[in-house]
Order: C-alpha cells, then sequence, then structure tokens
C-alpha cells in the first residue's frame, strides 16, 4: 500500500498557559509519524493580545524550517486598525493564512468587528481557520453566514465544531462552496460520515497538536477511510490546492 503525502492543517507552536511546543518537539511528532508539513498557530495568549510577538515566532520558525513549517498569523480585532496593520505586515513577511480563536479574542462570529480582518484576508487570497464549536461565540452557521457574506474567501471550520453544535456542520458546508472542515477531536464515525454528506474535497486532517495526539488523529483517517484517493484528498491534495489559490 502506499502512503500518501501528509499535512498536518492545525498545530500549535509556542509557550503559553496552556501550551508549550517548541519546534523540534513539533517536528520530532511529525517525524514520528510521518508528516511531511504542518500549519503552525500561535498559542493561548499570543492569540489573544500579544499577537506581534506570537506572530514572530511563527514566521520565525518557518524561516528555519520552510519544507515542513506553514506559517498561519492572527490579530485580534479589537485592536482595529492595529489589528489589520498587523495581518498585513505578516502577509507581507510570508504568511500563508490567519487563524481566528472567537473564545480567546472575546467576539462572536457575528459580530461586525472581525468584517476588516476577514475583508484584508480575502483582498490578499489567504485562507482563515477559525475556531468553531465553543457555544455562543463560534458556532457552525455564524461562520455559513461569513462564507456567504464573502464568497471569494476561504473558510476552514476548526474541529468540525467539535464538541457543541455537531449537528449543524454537515448543513453549514453543504450551504456554501468556500468552507472546509478539519478534522480534530470528533470521533471516527462522525468524521466519516460528514464526509460522505458533504464530498471528500471539503475535508482536511488535523490534529491540533498538541492539544490532541498526531498518532491518534492520523489512525483515524486512516481507519475510516478505507479508499487511498479518499485519503490522498484529505491528508493533503486539499490543503495543497487551498495554499495554491492564495
Amino acid at each position: 500500500m502506499s502512503h500518501p503525502v501528509v499535512i498536518d492543517a492545525h498545530c500549535h507552536l509556542g509557550v503559553g498557559l496552556t501550551c508549550s511546543r517548541s519546534a523540534d518537539d513539533l517536528l520530532k511528532e511529525m517525524d514520528a509519524n510521518g508528516v511531511s508539513r504542518a500549519v503552525i498557530v500561535p498559542v493561548d495568549r499570543f492569540l489573544a493580545v500579544d499577537n506581534s510577538e506570537g506572530n514572530d515566532q511563527i514566521l520565525a520558525a518557518a524561516r528555519s524550517y520552510p519544507e515542513r513549517f506553514i506559517p498561519f498569523t492572527t490579530a485580534n480585532p479589537w485592536f482595529g486598525d492595529r489589528a489589520r496593520a498587523e495581518l498585513k505586515r505578516t502577509f507581507g513577511s510570508g504568511a500563508a493564512g490567519v487563524k481566528f480563536h472567537p473564545g480567546f479574542q472575546g467576539f462572536t462570529l457575528s459580530d461586525e468587528v472581525v468584517l476588516p480582518l476577514i475583508e484584508l484576508a480575502v483582498e490578499h487570497r489567504k485562507p482563515m481557520f477559525f475556531h468553531a464549536g465553543t457555544p455562543i461565540s463560534s458556532m457552525p452557521y455564524q461562520l455559513t453566514e461569513l462564507a456567504m457574506k464573502y464568497p471569494d474567501g476561504i473558510f476552514i471550520m476548526g474541529h468540525m465544531a467539535y464538541s457543541d453544535f455537531w449537528y449543524e456542520v454537515s448543513a453549514s458546508a453543504l450551504s456554501v462552496s468556500n468552507l472546509y472542515l478539519e478534522t480534530s477531536h470528533h470521533v471516527p464515525g462522525f468524521v466519516r460520515t460528514v464526509a460522505e454528506r458533504v464530498g471528500f474535497d471539503k475535508i482536511l486532517f488535523g490534529s491540533d497538536s498538541p492539544y490532541g495526539s498526531m498518532e491518534v488523529e492520523l489512525d483515524k483517517i486512516k481507519t475510516v477511510f478505507p479508499s487511498e484517493a479518499d485519503r490522498a484528498k484529505i491528508l493533503s491534495a486539499n490543503i495543497l490546492r487551498i495554499l495554491e489559490t492564495s
């Protein structure tokens, strides 16, 4: 059996309150699990307040290991013009995309405060990863509405909205063509059911490492998707297609 290229669409790097992960630690986990490349994002406080410091850590790691890391930076939308300037700076410095975490950053996906940053990402053709599933602040249909509002944007629903509001995920993804689903944390059967409903082109493998186990998350994909062609899409082809459009 051949082994498709594996790209993890969601990994954290940095030292914060809830996470401590160096570039070397992440590379060791990737090598142990046959993961070629990983999308890296800042951790907790760097998502919330110290955006520039966290972004610089992510960009530096990607410069040190350009063949392994794909940097997604962030900006808290409550910082207004400063947030726009920060995202613009990181886009110019090699950021491949942006992550938003409504829970850490104190907004809901229906708040207009985030729209200037979304518009900037759309303008620069950068995919947007959203932590999803937290009640009130980041629910699937809220993200669907944003994807409808910005049809030229690329929206990624983190964790398939684990664990609340799982029942909205399939309908959300079927409502728009520019919304993708990342697989971390959900049980294997649910991931398979959603993929069969929305299409394998919309599913992105992610581990949420170190909050999730890269080994466990990979085993989940290998177990529930016996088709090599389907696995290849989920494990790398879909995220590569998204990144190539940016």
